[in-house]
């Protein structure tokens, strides 16, 4: 869910707050006694009404929801509401809450079956990334998105495949070498940083497992699990660092920053780069790898026209301008202006 940058979604996420706070205050014990209430099935209509239709419409004046997101918060409302209402008095609303939970299984059973979708359509996915010759980082999302479907569940299991291969499957591999390669984390210490985070996370994990284990053994292996993922992620950011530069060629610029970012920007689209110049606006997307000091970009360029870029989960988010620090900024300019000429 992507929030709104409006003020009316600050006063919606305020109002939200107050409704579900009011709902689950007015079937507290103490709340009725203290007030003398004596709720009725007038009570629980209403509470039905904030869960299942005040809540969602809020949620959608605060995020950008999709139909399906909205289903789903639906459906919690009305979990919720089971949840907070006393049986007795929910017990003539019961089809209701089963009717909302066919729903939803059967969104989930429809989503399911687009993983064994993907599957089948596995050789036509191969066959579409080759015919782009690009690295996997830039070529499986959209061959998918061609063959199978853009649904967003896809595309959050095709970034942690990604991950995965990434982590895993990518040892041999060597660093593209061309006159169009220009490094970007050789020279700060990006790959250091990421390192010392798999270091302090092992050294939590075996601690704070030991200890939790006595205590709580399910929190000790959420616990366990999260912090394993994690270092996979990590592992699979250090090896897209050092497989993917930023590379030109084929008429266009391939940029990457682990998997959190990435993009593809045919250079008949860039309109003027600003050297050592200020950022523009905060919002200005950035391709600057962490170092341990405060690092600067060193170039922005703006596009003539919008185009996409994959986010986290494979989220997409559409640029005008981005900002860039590379390793040898005179070798990207002098790239950059021979492209120009031609």
């Amino acid at each position: 869910m992507v929030y709104r940058k409006t003020k009316y979604a600050n006063i919606a996420i305020t109002l939200l707050f107050l409704v579900l706070l009011s709902n689950f205050l007015i079937y507290q014990s103490s709340v009725q006694d203290f007030l003398s209430l004596q709720l009725n099935t007038g009570a629980v209509m209403g509470s039905l009404i904030d869960l299942v239709i005040i809540v969602p419409l809020l949620m959608y004046a605060a995020f950008k929801l999709t139909i399906k997101q909205t289903i789903g918060i639906i459906v919690a409302g009305l979990i919720i509401a089971r949840v907070l209402i006393p049986t007795e008095l929910f017990e003539p609303f019961n089809s209701v809450l089963y009717t909302g939970i066919v729903i939803e299984a059967l969104l989930i059973i429809a989503e399911v079956s687009l993983i064994f979708f993907v599957i089948w359509k596995i050789p036509r996915i191969r066959l579409h990334m080759k015919e782009m010759n690009e690295g996997a980082l830039f070529s499986l999302l959209p061959s998918v998105e061609k063959v199978v479907t853009k649904n967003i569940l896809i595309r959050i299991m095709m970034s942690e495949f990604l991950m995965m291969y990434y982590a895993f499957f990518t040892w041999r591999k060597k660093a593209p070498y061309h006159d169009g390669v220009i490094t970007m984390h050789k020279k700060t210490s990006a790959i250091a940083i990421n390192l010392m985070l798999i270091h302090a996370i092992l050294i939590e994990t075996i601690g704070l497992h030991w200890w939790l284990h006595d205590k709580s053994l399910v929190l000790s292996f959420i616990l366990l699990v999260l912090n394993i993922y994690t270092v996979v992620y990590i592992i699979a950011e250090i090896q897209i660092t050092r497989l993917h530069p930023m590379e030109i060629k084929n008429g266009k610029l391939y940029i990457s920053q682990g998997l959190s970012n990435r993009i593809i920007v045919p250079l008949e689209l860039i309109k003027e780069v600003e050297w050592e110049g200020e950022i523009p606006n905060k919002d200005t997307m950035k391709f600057v790898y962490k170092d341990f000091e405060s690092v600067e970009p060193q170039a922005v360029i703006h596009l003539s026209r919008p185009v996409e870029v994959t986010l986290f989960m494979g989220m997409k988010k559409s640029i005008t301008e981005f900002a860039i620090r590379v390793d040898e900024p005179e070798k990207l300019k002098f790239i950059l202006l021979s492209e120009e000429d031609r």
